[in-house]
Parts: C-alpha cells; sequence; structure tokens
C-alpha cells in the first residue's frame, strides 16, 4: 500500500485504486455510459458527464459515511493512470437501498478491459484487505443471473455460490460467499 499518496486506497501489481471526484466524469461515462455494462449492475445507463458527476458526488457523499477500506472507488491502470473501472466492498442493500449486515465485494469494469484479470486482481486485494484488516468473518458478492463474466471471477476468488436471492438490490442476483476459513485455507494459512 503506499501510505505516502493519500489519494491511493489500495494498490494491486497491475491497478492503484483512489477516490472519486468530479474531473473523472468524462472517463467515468465510458463505463457507466454502456449498456453493455451497466446491464449488470442495475441498468441505469448514464447518457451525459452532468449525469455523471451528480453520481460520482452521490459515490463521495456515501463512500464518506462508511469506514476505511469500504466504498466504491475508480481503478486505473499504474502505467498509464488510465481508468478502467471501479472497485467496491460495502455493505450490501437491502430492496429498499438500505444497508445490511452483508459486506459485498465487486467490481465495474469499461467493456474494453474485460478479460484482463483486473476483477480478479482487484477482489483478491479486496477480500485481503476485508479478512487480514477489517476481521471480517465472510463476504459476499453478488452478480446478475446471466452474467457469467462476473460469475466466474467470484469463483476464481474461491468463492461459492449461496444460491438465487432476491434480498439485495431490489432484484434477483446470485450470492457468492467466502469465509474467513476458506480464504485463509486458499492462502494456505
Amino acid at each position: 500500500m503506499d501510505n505516502s499518496n493519500p489519494s491511493v486506497v489500495f494498490e494491486t501489481q497491475r491497478l492503484w485504486v483512489g477516490h472519486w471526484h468530479s474531473k473523472l466524469a468524462r472517463p467515468a461515462l465510458r463505463i457507466y455510459g454502456d449498456p453493455e455494462v451497466t446491464q449488470w449492475i442495475g441498468g441505469q445507463t448514464e447518457t451525459c458527464v452532468a449525469g455523471m458527476e451528480k453520481r460520482i458526488a452521490g459515490l463521495v457523499q456515501r463512500n464518506q459515511r462508511l469506514p476505511q477500506f469500504w466504498g466504491s472507488w475508480p481503478a486505473f491502470l499504474k502505467q498509464t493512470n488510465q481508468l478502467v473501472g471501479a472497485m467496491l466492498m460495502k455493505p450490501l442493500p437491502d430492496g429498499e437501498g438500505d444497508f445490511t449486515e452483508e459486506i459485498e465485494v465487486g467490481w465495474h469494469l469499461a467493456q474494453a478491459h474485460w478479460g484482463n484479470g483486473y476483477a480478479t486482481e482487484g477482489g483478491q486485494k479486496m477480500l485481503e484487505l476485508g479478512f487480514a484488516i477489517q476481521n471480517l468473518q465472510q463476504i459476499y458478492a453478488v452478480t446478475g443471473l446471466e452474467n457469467q463474466k462476473s460469475q466466474s471471477v467470484a469463483c476464481r476468488l474461491g468463492m461459492k455460490l449461496q444460491g438465487r436471492t432476491d434480498k439485495y438490490y431490489g432484484q434477483t442476483v446470485d450470492l457468492f460467499k467466502i469465509t474467513l476459513d476458506e480464504w485463509s485455507a486458499m492462502r494456505g494459512e
């Protein structure tokens, strides 16, 4: 972790994950303005920079209310500083949008960056933060029912499918979970 740069939340081998700000609206629109991406994350596709700025302002406000290492953050390639997507670790919202006790990890990537392993790489670091730093006992992920790419990421992270549920986000999703013991065993601890 780069403690010398307060704008960095965490780093992986190829990514640095930072904080949202309004200057990211235009590059973020390439992610959240793409219906191929947003179909898997609630279907709310942004159509203009102003809408993206409003969305980012909401993320900033929500992140400020959450403990350290919880939130949704922009993810950048270290080599180029290009925005490639977002990583998130936060309480799962119920159907009304209120936070539950369950903590999820997730990833949103621009279509141009699918298939490069960035979601798995970011997910591994978030599991480490959740288990080793925050002392969580289990971590969840939810995916759209047909989102095979994200389901594969969850499996690569060692998460096990728990089945379908309509408890979160006001929609039916596939629920994945990994426990601290399972994560430790994967790491040979």
